[in-house]
């Protein structure tokens, strides 16, 4: 039977690009894949970002300004703690080839997620460019949720299994749809690639965002 190892990371962590090299090192395992889709992977390794006229056009107004924050922040978020995001997915694919590792790209094409963030209700886009202009990332609903409980949160390292399900479920109370989009779809995307992936190898370590493990989990089964 074949053995599925998921990794959960923070796209922001430097403690997750240690994790991520750690796992790899000690599993030594026949594929490594990854939360990426090769138009995510290739405009990361060269730094680039689509048009933003072209993604205007793309997406529309509404869409295009969520997306624009969201980026914004994450940015933002990583110049703050000194880590590119989604550092610890390109080391994971760099460590893998090394040690001459199979990698997988597992995530969905970008492109189908955007288009699939066109299908969200006006009226809860609105909704969130509102919550982000007032800096409520998911990072910054984690923090949120720490100071509520009068503890702090250190962003340098993956957040608590706890406060990651909270956070996760504040986002699917308060946005049902864009959770379904970038959460729901996703980990069925990348459970049924590895669900296939299993009958070719023997041992898979999987890098994948906190906010996917649990879901992922139970879609994979044992």
């Amino acid at each position: 039977m074949s053995r599925i190892i998921l990794v959960p990371t923070s796209h922001v962590s430097v403690q997750s690009l240690k994790k991520v090299k750690e796992v790899i090192e000690r599993e030594k395992p026949d594929c490594v894949a990854v939360e990426l889709d090769m138009n995510r992977y290739a405009s990361m390794k060269q730094h680039e970002e689509a048009s933003t006229l072209e993604a205007l056009r793309a997406l529309g107004v509404m869409t295009f300004a969520l997306y624009w924050i969201l980026k914004r922040l994450q940015s933002w978020l990583g110049k703050k703690l000194g880590i590119l995001p989604g550092s610890e997915m390109l080391k994971a694919v760099e460590i893998a080839r090394k040690m001459g590792i199979k990698v997988a790209l597992i995530d969905r094409d970008i492109g189908v997620t955007l288009f699939r963030l066109k299908s969200i209700p006006a009226r809860e886009k609105l909704k969130l460019i509102l919550y982000l202009f007032k800096g409520m990332t998911i990072d910054y609903l984690l923090l949120k949720i720490r100071k509520d409980k009068g503890t702090m949160i250190d962003l340098t390292k993956v957040p608590p299994k706890d406060l990651i399900e909270q956070a996760m479920q504040v986002m699917r109370k308060e946005f049902p749809n864009l959770y379904s989009v970038l959460v729901t779809e996703r980990d069925r995307y990348m459970a049924d690639l590895l669900k296939n992936m299993s009958k070719k190898f023997d041992k898979i370590v999987v890098v994948v965002g906190a906010g996917h493990a649990d879901g992922m989990k139970q879609l994979l089964g044992k």
